[in-house]
């Protein structure tokens, strides 16, 4: 039996609407950086929850 060529390990699909000047600066950022905008969402969800974190505005779960 074969074994399967993809996993999928990501379950949650986020959308939102931005404008053309928005997604401009995202296009520059994936330019920049060599990133999708996937991983580029990804990157800013983890700097806000550590920013959030550091001023107790967010409470670690275990």
């Amino acid at each position: 039996m074969r074994e399967k060529l993809y996993t999928m390990t990501k379950s949650t699909i986020i959308s939102a609407r931005i404008s053309d000047d928005e997604m401009e600066s995202v296009a520059k950022l994936m330019e920049e950086t060599d990133m999708t905008a996937s991983q580029l969402m990804r990157k800013a969800f983890r700097l806000m929850i550590e920013r959030f974190k550091e001023t107790g505005q967010l409470h670690s779960t275990p």
